[in-house]
């Protein structure tokens, strides 16, 4: 007699309230007088299992059989399935025969009402391979070794003793004990590579500190963005709404702190022309020259600066000329900041234009506004997605004439 059939037999039991004979033989592929004597030694044992005669007969469990073998109430019940369901979704735990048996046990059928996958897009599997070996090692307690890039740019090797696995923010995060530090570590999994689990066990017990405040971790900075309305989609998906305020304009501000480490610049940069660094002004400054070192490596040596009327606003109006002459270079339309301002005839930067286009108080290169509008239209088709030339033309047709150089010539 299997002690596995006679498990599985109560929780379809449990599961469904009532089976035929047949039914269940055509499972276990035994014969029906082996069912009815998998019922006897049930009952033998105390589980409250019967046989029902007649056509609509079958295999049943008594109505109370469950509740009387549960202290759990309705509301624990839900709330214990609810938490299994949620995590369902999580990579290498494991909780969906978990699942099934709990709802089975507490004659429950929930809903599919929650689904949570934190794989990413495109995901390979490598991912859940990772978490999967990572539990492994801090139920087992072994030592695990592993080739780390930080966001500083650094990459080391470490050695670590793995104590908890974290999802804060956007990513999943390991907590571990570093023995050569002598002191708690926070790592991101995406950057953990090369993961290896090694044979050595440890035996110090572990409790590491709240992720925020984990040993090593970098300074906060307090930090008010403002964004232009086309990020809306991504100032809503990656900040809490009070985090956000909408201005009249329709553009966003945000106040937010991040760690002030290697990681708070890119981020900051993926945004592009789209967000302006309000405060503090040494993040506002380090970001500006680091735009500057990016356009240095990509610059084509034939465009200049013209490239950058790409990154011109694609809704222009006059109520917006005062703020775009304070933001935009009035000749091509590129982003100003302190270390692309040209100068004027004493050296002093210019508040109005940029280096590629005025130096020592001349404009560099003869060009009318019709030849700068041609020249810019291409690369501001390329930077939006759907933009044909023409509606790039278009746009700045109407834009430039508002800038201080072009106001100049036409007066």
């Amino acid at each position: 007699m299997s002690q596995a059939r006679l498990f599985e037999m109560v929780y379809l039991l449990l599961e469904r309230g009532k089976m035929s004979a047949t039914e269940l033989a055509e499972r276990f592929e035994v014969s029906v007088r082996t069912v009815y004597r998998d019922v006897d030694a049930l009952s033998a044992v105390g589980v409250p299992v019967y046989a029902l005669p007649g056509r609509n007969g079958g295999v049943a469990l008594m109505e109370q059989y469950v509740l009387s073998k549960t202290a759990l109430s309705d509301r624990e019940q839900e709330q214990l399935l609810a938490s299994l369901k949620s995590l369902s979704g999580t990579p290498g735990l494991g909780t969906e025969e978990t699942l099934s048996k709990l709802s089975a046990l507490f004659r429950r059928s929930e809903p599919d009402w929650l689904q949570v996958d934190l794989s990413r897009w495109g995901d390979s599997g490598a991912a859940n391979v990772k978490f999967q070996r990572l539990k492994e090692a801090i139920l087992a307690h072994r030592a695990v070794s592993f080739t780390y890039v930080s966001s500083w740019g650094e990459t080391t090797s470490r050695k670590t003793f793995p104590a908890r696995l974290v999802f804060k923010g956007q990513g999943w995060y390991l907590q571990a004990f570093c023995p050569e530090k002598g002191d708690y570590r926070t790592f991101r999994l995406s950057r953990i590579l090369g993961l290896e689990v090694t044979e050595e066990v440890f035996s110090i017990p572990l409790s590491p500190p709240p992720i925020q405040d984990a040993g090593g971790a970098p300074p906060m900075a307090d930090l008010r963005l403002r964004f232009s309305p086309a990020m809306a989609y991504r100032v809503y998906d990656e900040f809490e709404e009070g985090e956000v305020s909408l201005l009249p304009n329709g553009s966003l501000e945000v106040s937010v702190s991040f760690p002030e480490d290697g990681w708070v610049y890119g981020y900051l940069l993926s945004f592009g022309p789209q967000v302006a660094i309000l405060s503090p002004e040494r993040i506002r400054r380090r970001v500006g020259e680091m735009a500057g070192e990016i356009f240095k490596k990509c610059e084509n040596p034939d465009m200049g600066c013209q490239g950058f009327g790409a990154t011109m606003e694609t809704s222009q109006t006059k109520e917006d000329a005062t703020m775009k002459e304070q933001t935009f270079c009035q000749s091509c339309a590129m982003p100003l900041s302190t270390d692309l301002r040209g100068t004027e005839a004493d050296g002093s930067p210019s508040p109005h234009y940029c280096k590629y286009c005025y130096e020592k108080g001349k404009f560099i290169g003869d060009m009318t506004m019709e030849e700068m509008i041609a020249f810019c239209a291409g690369p501001m088709a390329q930077a939006n997605p759907g933009m044909t030339q023409e509606q790039a033309k278009a746009q700045m047709e109407k834009f430039f004439p508002q800038l201080l150089r072009w106001k100049k010539e036409g007066s």
